[in-house]
């Protein structure tokens, strides 16, 4: 802005010199031709007044001083010739005595006007007797002549400097009033380019250049209010987006995800923070929501589906709803996907015909023992002891097998509704050993080995009792799903933050398509296995929410005929 500033008074001062110079000449020019005119003027009435005393003086010696006297007075040699240009006369004794020689060209003196000579430094001012009996002659120095103009010029150079010297305190002093405000104004222009609506300017009153300054403040000022309108807004809808219960994805008009929500990466357990930048197809790993993107993107349309998507070893049921956001021409900006998780209705959906459906099987079959045998015993078989004996020790069979299904409806019941776990500081190695030791009987009766291995130091806290349901289930599980001569193998073994919890087995495996179910209550994968064996299918569904009250996780791995692995992890704290 300084840059700005000197050119501007460079171009000011530049154009007042011009102005100047051309002043400076039209005024010398009129000055010297003035003076130059009184000069003349002067010289032609002092020598015709010489002229009249002359006439009345005859002796030499008046002459003489009269001539002397007024050399002084002129301060220059006053000479009197004849009409042959020789000196009769002089107040200068070392004068030439003769003129000719200086005035070739004697036509210049033949009238009465003052004729102006310069000849070896001298100027000689020479005027015609009016009775032509001769002429009058002033010499003086060439400087000396033109003294009264130098004079002249000094004073008016001096005049010149000072005046240009005010004139440039007062255009400085102008400019910098006039382009300060400017300076200002720009570097706020400045500040706001930058984002920095807070920045103010000074605002001059009273002054038209102020109006530049007034503006640059309300601009300022409404700039800063709707960027601070604009902040809360998207505050507001960024916090209403991450915060909204379910899952939100913005795709825009070539197929590149823009926003991807908290919501949707917590319901999906991905890792989609990377997901921006990237198109869709290429990081979506469920084939039925790519279909719904598709759909949305060919028709422009609204699309709504309800979709089963396997997330680890569950399968989740979402409401998915897909729009086409519009500009105000209707040409297609992006889409707008969101992800409404509505397991949680299906599950009561489901366990509603569930318990409809399994607990009447599953109830059927032990009552229908029940009231078969009793009704045999009735009609006399109980005459027969040997009858009686077998017909009671299977209806009191079917009664452990009734009392055992009850039991783990109201542990799911309980675990599902939450309790309070007892937590205390234990060896999870020492629990499973002992917990394990009473299955024993069960892995020899079906020739299975089972084995315990322990690694690190496996302090951790929890619910003893419950913990030791969740290892009977898991360990049991495995005994019953793998053939006679088969192994099962318990792992506890220490890390970091957790321990680890592992049973392997090499029994008939899991589909991959069954395994996101298996933790679902009455789900059997080998449904005569598991009911022959006294199985309620509810074992699982119960680790698995004791498992989470512990707020551990499970995982599953398991390949058909190759065996299964279950593994848990606990928090030590």
């Amino acid at each position: 802005m300084h840059d700005f500033k000197n050119r501007v008074l460079t171009f000011f001062l530049l154009g007042i010199l011009l102005v100047f110079i051309l002043l400076a000449l039209i005024m010398g020019n009129i000055v010297h031709h003035s003076v130059k005119e009184k000069r003349m003027e002067f010289y032609t009435g002092e020598l015709r007044l010489i002229e009249q005393v002359l006439k009345t003086e005859d002796q030499e010696s008046n002459i003489t001083n009269l001539l002397r006297a007024a050399s002084k007075d002129l301060k220059g040699e006053i000479y009197v010739l004849d009409a042959d240009w020789n000196v009769k006369y002089t107040s200068d004794g070392d004068s030439p005595r003769n003129m000719a020689s200086y005035y070739s060209d004697r036509k210049q003196v033949s009238d009465q006007s003052l004729v102006q000579k310069n000849e070896e430094g001298k100027m000689y001012y020479t005027l015609r007797k009016k009775d032509e009996s001769g002429y009058i002659q002033f010499a003086i120095p060439e400087g000396a002549a033109e003294s009264d103009e130098r004079s002249i010029w000094i004073m008016m150079s001096i005049g010149f400097l000072i005046c240009f010297i005010i004139i440039l305190y007062v255009s400085i002093k102008v400019i910098h009033k006039i382009v300060r405000p400017v300076e200002e104004a720009t570097q706020t222009a400045k500040e706001l380019a930058k984002g920095n609506f807070k920045v103010r300017t000074y605002e001059y009153y009273g002054e038209d250049i102020g109006e530049l300054n007034y503006s640059l403040n309300v601009l300022a000022r409404n700039l800063e209010k709707m960027t601070k309108s604009q902040e809360s807004q998207h505050d507001r809808l960024i916090t209403l987006i991450e915060n909204m219960g379910s899952g939100l994805i913005l795709i825009d008009s070539n197929g590149y995800i823009n926003l991807v929500n908290k919501a949707f990466k917590e319901l999906f357990k991905e890792h989609a923070d990377y997901w921006t930048g990237h198109l869709f197809y290429e990081v979506f790993p469920h084939a039925s929501i790519k279909d719904i993107v598709k759909e949305t993107y060919l028709t422009e349309k609204n699309v709504r589906k309800t979709t089963v998507i396997p997330i680890h070893i569950e399968r989740k049921h979402f409401d998915v709803y897909s729009a086409p956001v519009l500009n105000v021409k209707g040409k297609l900006k992006g889409i707008v996907l969101v992800f409404h998780d509505i397991t949680e209705l299906k599950k009561l959906e489901q366990v509603r015909k569930d318990f409809v459906a399994n607990v009447s099987h599953e109830l059927k079959t032990p009552i229908t023992s029940l009231k078969g045998f009793a009704e045999t015993l009735l009609d006399g078989a109980g005459e027969n002891e040997e009858f009686r004996n077998k017909f009671l020790t299977i209806i009191l069979n079917e009664s452990d097998r009734l009392q055992a299904l009850i039991q783990d409806l109201l542990d799911l019941s309980k675990s599902e509704q939450g309790f309070r776990l007892d937590t205390q500081s234990i060896d999870l190695a020492s629990l499973v050993k002992e917990t394990v030791e009473i299955l024993h009987p069960k892995a020899e009766k079906k020739e299975i080995s089972l084995s315990v291995n322990v690694f690190g130091d496996t302090l951790m806290e929890g619910d003893p009792p419950r913990l030791k349901q969740i290892i009977i289930n898991l360990v049991s599980n495995s005994l019953t799903y793998t053939p006679a001569g088969g192994s099962v193998f318990v792992i506890v073994e220490e890390q970091d933050k957790h321990i680890k919890f592992m049973v392997k087995d090499t029994g008939i495996g899991i589909k991959e398509s069954e395994i996101p179910r298996i933790f679902e209550r009455f789900y059997r994968v080998d449904k005569a296995r598991s009911r022959n064996s006294g199985g309620t299918g509810l074992g699982l569904a119960i680790v698995k929410h004791l498992v989470e009250a512990h707020q551990g996780t499970i995982d599953v791995q398991s390949n058909p005929g190759e065996g299964s692995q279950f593994t848990i992890l606990f928090p030590k704290k």
